[in-house]
């Protein structure tokens, strides 16, 4: 590892705070506000087969892969036309989700490592969702923020870390990017040329041939001993 590292790059969902809960239960009140705004869909389907068929249009339409926005947009449009209704009501149903899934917990180990490396280091976040910075009250720890839809690529892809590269005036080997995924974190990173510290909150085994993090921590709070040790910050 470099000692020249200026930027960290952090993913948001499942590294900053649990996805899935937030998800969850961001679907729970857009599916209210459709029972109330929008019967004909909630009379024909449950919560759950909604969700199985906006996951099934990554297959129908993968140039949305990346901006699950117009995905989830489009979801509401391809109902609209099942039902034959108006569209007068998917903008407020998206705002309804939107917002809902804005309201995050943050880990614990979140507030006290990002207040100390933004100290030491430049910090970005890169996420494929459509996590919103300032709603969700991460923005203050980050220079800037990317996301998969503004890029035009998933994180898998090397594009987005080239990109903070560019805004930075960095070269790969001053960077490290840390997150839970392996594809999307890990071997997106390296595809780059850029360091990848795996976030394996909850130690699960590594499945990813072909590909290795060079570091693994199960918190945050591992993460500043990690980058002195490496690095030689800190001292």
């Amino acid at each position: 590892m470099s000692q020249t590292i200026k930027v960290l790059s952090f993913d948001l969902d499942d590294t900053l705070w649990p996805c899935s809960p937030t998800i969850l239960r961001a679907e729970d009140m857009l599916y209210q506000w459709l029972a109330e705004n929008v019967p004909a869909i909630t009379e024909s389907y449950d919560i759950y087969q909604l969700r199985d068929k906006r996951r099934l249009l990554f297959n129908d339409y993968p140039e949305l892969a990346y901006d699950l926005t117009k995905l989830r947009v489009k979801s509401f449009e391809l109902l609209a036309e099942e039902f034959v209704l108006s569209d007068d009501w998917i903008k407020p149903a998206f705002e309804i989700f939107y917002e809902a899934r804005q309201q995050v917990t943050l880990f614990e180990d979140v507030k006290p490592v990002l207040d100390e490396l933004m100290k030491e280091f430049r910090l970005v976040s890169l996420t494929n969702g459509n996590a919103d910075t300032v709603k969700t009250g991460v923005d203050h720890w980050f220079d800037f923020a990317l996301n998969s839809a503004s890029v035009g690529k998933l994180k898998s892809e090397p594009d987005i870390y080239q990109q903070v590269q560019k805004m930075t005036n960095i070269d790969a080997q001053q960077m490290v990017h840390i997150g839970d995924d392996p594809v999307h974190d890990v071997s997106g990173a390296k595809s780059a040329g850029i360091a990848a510290i795996w976030l394996n909150r909850e130690q699960k085994p590594w499945v990813l041939d072909g590909c290795e993090p060079d570091a693994v921590i199960t918190s945050l709070h591992e993460l500043p001993d990690l980058l002195k040790k490496s690095y030689g910050f800190f001292s």
